[in-house]
């Protein structure tokens, strides 16, 4: 995570990690900028959403499941639950608000079959 940070902030000049949250294949949800803070994640959005960032390359292999439920089945429904997203949020992958292979083909697919996508 100090890596990602000092990437984001030397490298790319940003005042933090530019995600809301950061998921490690460790089992943990990290929190970067958090639900307070307007991330740097999407140029253009980022005042209209959070941004979560997969630690990894996912374009053959998806995150394993407990790794997608951290998200899917832990952080979206605490959101909702503590206010931070409404009952009716919509789910997007990285690509479709830009330039980018992000999230990675594979784990786009997943995203694609959750609660909200759009």
């Amino acid at each position: 995570m100090r890596a990602m940070q000092r990437f984001h902030q030397d490298t790319r000049g940003w005042d933090d990690i530019g995600y809301s949250f950061v998921v490690g294949s460790d089992g943990y949800v990290y929190q970067g900028r958090g639900w307070h803070w307007v991330g740097a994640h999407t140029k253009g959005y980022n005042s209209r959403g959070y941004g979560v960032g997969y630690i990894g390359d996912f374009s053959a292999a998806p995150p394993d499941a407990d790794t997608i439920a951290l998200v899917r089945d832990e952080l979206l429904p605490c959101a909702v639950r503590a206010g931070r997203l409404r009952h009716n949020y919509t789910v997007r992958g990285h690509r479709q608000m830009g330039h980018t292979d992000c999230p990675g083909e594979s784990l786009f697919r997943e995203i694609e079959t959750w609660r909200g996508f759009v």
